[in-house]
């Protein structure tokens, strides 16, 4: 048996990664409805989403300075369970502050994810293999979050809670399997440096990643920050919009999660086989193609049309991911400075994401349409970041 986990020790991890992404996306075709039973206004959507962002901003970096000495499968157990436990409390919310809390407590876990994602493929992966790796996660997130918002939506239809119960089981039983499967066949010696966790605060983090951001490192990272903020408007505009303008039912917002997973399958099974060698070049054009793809969907007239120039810019931006994440973590020149980089990563996104969640709610209680123009501007923005020359893009390419 342990023969053939160790053979197969990569395969059950993103097997793994998908049952857990599933899990995590099982509620979120829900709460736009569980908002709206509750007579919670607009705002509600974006400042409980930056609740999350804000404990996970914090806490990507300290799970990240927990990565050097803990197993990541202990990792992703502790984040599955925690996890489960706030969307326990989140979905038997009765108050608005009550859902701020549990989304903050939700984000405490979010951040172990992504980090012990991301820093076991960097430890336990070929070096070689690292890159096609990171592509396979980033398609398994694809069809995880399709198909649980598929299966949420259905089972929203039933009832809202039972689906935030079934949501809890599951992450409870995946994280206690990964661990009782992974944890044996990783080689490191686990201890709890105290001091590390008290040092373990965004800025200091930060400031000892600064000798890495330089360069086109640098220009990378601060493109993750601000296409961030225009991902999250976009997103969680998207999300409340279908609910709150087409009227749409937990199920068929799940649906179109559904598709928009699939085709990003797709896309990023073409960008797999091709392998594109000037991955920089790429990231440009998915850049300048989401930032005219916002502004166009504010031209678009009717349900259908509104759906279809969506489903592209989901399409597009789950691309974007590995090819971003590939240019991040190519730059460490050893396995610390991988995880580092990591941690950089999941923090600048998440701080972009709060910065988005509150812009959404800022401007959709003003227009909502004009979220999803304001998004096609930042992401053009992002566009002439990376844009800008400089001497080290080279070995990016």
């Amino acid at each position: 048996m342990k023969k053939m986990i160790i053979r197969y020790k990569m395969p059950i991890f993103i097997t793994m990664n998908l049952i857990m992404t599933i899990g995590m996306n099982l509620a979120h075709p829900v709460t736009p409805t569980l908002f709206k039973e509750m007579n919670l206004g607009p705002h509600v959507f974006g400042i409980s989403f930056a609740a999350m962002c804000t404990t996970n901003f914090i806490f990507a970096l300290i799970w990240s300075n927990v990565a050097h000495t803990m197993k990541k499968s202990r990792i992703l157990m502790i984040s599955s369970i925690g996890y489960a436990i706030a969307q326990l409390i989140f979905g038997f919310a009765n108050n608005e502050l009550t859902i701020y809390a549990a989304r903050l407590l939700s984000g405490v876990f979010a951040g172990g994810f992504q980090v012990g994602f991301i820093t076991y493929i960097v430890n336990e992966a070929p070096l070689d293999k690292q890159a096609v790796y990171i592509t396979y996660s980033s398609i398994v997130v694809s069809v995880g979050a399709a198909l649980g918002f598929f299966i949420g939506g259905h089972l929203g239809d039933v009832s809202i809670q039972m689906t935030f119960v079934i949501q809890a089981m599951l992450h409870i039983i995946t994280g206690l399997l990964f661990y009782a499967l992974l944890a044996p066949l990783e080689e490191i010696e686990e201890k709890v440096v105290w001091s590390d966790l008290v040092k373990s605060n965004p800025l200091k983090i930060m400031m000892d990643a600064k000798p890495l951001m330089q360069g086109y490192v640098l220009l990378v990272l601060v493109s993750v920050f601000i296409s961030s903020i225009g991902m999250t408007l976009f997103d969680q505009s998207f999300g409340y919009y279908i609910v709150d303008v087409f009227g749409f039912v937990p199920s068929q917002s799940g649906l179109v999660k559904f598709a928009t997973g699939v085709l990003a399958v797709i896309l990023n099974a073409v960008l797999l086989k091709r392998k594109p060698k000037n991955q920089s070049l790429v990231l440009k054009f998915l850049f300048g193609s989401l930032a005219l793809l916002s502004i166009g969907l504010c031209f678009a007239v009717g349900i259908a049309p509104f759906l279809i120039i969506s489903l592209i810019w989901f399409g597009a931006y789950t691309v974007m991911l590995p090819v971003i994440q590939n240019l991040v973590v190519s730059q460490r020149r050893n396995v610390h400075e991988g995880n580092q980089l990591a941690g950089v990563y999941n923090s600048l996104s998440m701080l972009g994401r709060i910065f988005g969640a509150l812009l959404t709610s800022l401007i959709y209680s003003i227009d909502p349409i004009a979220t999803f123009w304001v998004s096609g501007v930042i992401f053009f923005i992002s566009l002439i970041v990376i844009m800008i020359p400089n001497k080290n893009q080279a070995i990016t390419n």
